[in-house]
């Protein structure tokens, strides 16, 4: 079986970009995938498209669940003597309510 294409030696084709008649051989294919002639070849660059993208964490490798009570489900115990007559064993306090009981 002979060769698929022709080697293009007296092949004239257009560049992509410019539109001038250049011989085929003399075409090279940019990294868009236009094949252009030498004065437009625009060649990638590392500044354009880097390669190494520093990682910033965004996750924690196996987190523990938040085991603290929210403000308006927990329970405050003051166990010292606030004032001279009263003692508060337990307080307990709900989000947009205050309850104060003296005896």
């Amino acid at each position: 079986m002979g060769q698929l294409f022709s080697s293009g030696k007296k092949a004239h084709a257009r560049c992509d970009r410019c539109g001038d008649k250049i011989k085929y051989q003399d075409l090279k294919k940019e990294w868009t995938g236009l094949k252009v002639c030498k004065t437009c070849l625009d060649p990638k660059t590392a500044l354009e498209f880097p390669t190494n993208f520093p990682v910033d964490p965004e996750a924690l490798r196996d987190p523990r669940p938040d085991t603290d009570t929210e403000a308006n489900h927990g329970y405050v115990n003051i166990v010292n003597n606030i004032g001279t007559g009263f003692k508060v064993n337990q307080l307990t306090i709900e989000l947009g309510t205050v309850t104060v009981t003296v005896t």
